[in-house]
């Protein structure tokens, strides 16, 4: 085998691996660094989810609560209506970015929980101290990333609303009726807060940026191996090549024998080995004529 081919063939199998090698940390990286974005802007929704309560119910409600003397009720004065019909409007502008509160007994039976977001409070109901559950739901091609947090009753005064029916206020039993969200328990968890946002685009941005890296590792490892090539070419198998032709010539047809010439400025140490090999042949065809010599006087003395 051709020493351009074993070089051609080693830079070939270190190319594949380095490229290999750096496509799958370019896609760890890419990977991990798209998952925390999406998880951020599911964060940033969850945060004004909770932003939204907490004004509805520090400054909203009391306010309405001293306009109707304590005594009257209003759906704008609910944390959870509020928060999720506020996210509602910007959904019209973002309708791939959803916000739910969802519940195992809801007040609004809107608000109910379907089979996954079941289990999420089952989980959040049988782990105290667990805060957050994340994740990807849907189908290749169109899987969104979820990040759910749990409502724990923590305020007595919600008892009011959510014990039986007969604490609660007239307007709000006759809106929505005796059945449905009474019965909570103080601290335990009574819903989630669930912000689903789309995760395939980003997938696709990391998957395009790590090709956008390894084409261009590839084209950087192509083009320095075809440099490499063409100067080994140049400089190590053509001289090799054309000293070859020069020792078979100088073996077959002697020591005068025409010789290729050789650039000593491109060649190098193979000129310097071309002449050695020429001066290597005179010195043996001036030996081999001595021996000869020799033997012809011995001849002659014989006789």
């Amino acid at each position: 085998m051709r020493i351009e081919s074993r070089f051609t063939l080693s830079l070939a199998f270190c190319l594949c691996l380095g490229l290999a090698i750096s496509a799958y940390i370019s896609f760890q990286l890419e990977s991990r660094q798209a998952r925390d974005e999406v998880k951020q802007k599911a964060d940033m929704l969850l945060e004004t989810g909770l932003a939204i309560r907490a004004y509805t119910s520090e400054e909203v409600g009391p306010a309405l609560q001293s306009l109707q003397g304590g005594t009257g009720f209003n759906v704008q004065q609910v944390p959870s209506f509020s928060a999720q019909n506020a996210i509602h409007r910007l959904a019209k502008k973002y309708p791939e970015y959803q916000y739910r509160e969802p519940s195992l007994n809801p007040t609004n039976v809107k608000d109910r929980a379907n089979d996954w977001e079941v289990g999420l409070i089952r989980e959040f109901q049988a782990k105290d101290k667990l805060g957050e559950l994340s994740g990807e739901i849907g189908v290749s091609g169109d899987g969104r990333f979820y990040v759910a947090r749990p409502i724990r009753l923590s305020n007595p005064a919600c008892l009011q609303c959510h014990s039986v029916p007969s604490a609660a206020p007239a307007p709000m039993v006759a809106q929505y009726g005796p059945v449905n969200g009474f019965g909570w328990k103080l601290g335990e968890v009574v819903a989630l807060q669930v912000v689903e946002v789309p995760s395939q685009a980003a997938h696709d941005k990391a998957l395009r940026s790590v090709l956008v890296t390894v084409g261009s590792l590839a084209c950087v490892f192509v083009l320095s191996a075809a440099v490499f090539l063409l100067l080994l070419r140049r400089h190590v198998t053509y001289p090799l090549e054309r000293l070859t032709q020069a020792a078979h010539s100088i073996s077959v047809d002697g020591a005068h024998a025409q010789q290729p010439a050789f650039a000593v400025k491109e060649a190098g140490q193979f000129s310097e080995l071309h002449e050695a090999i020429i001066r290597l042949r005179a010195s043996m065809d001036s030996a081999l004529k001595r021996i000869a010599a020799f033997s012809k006087q011995d001849d002659d003395a014989g006789q």
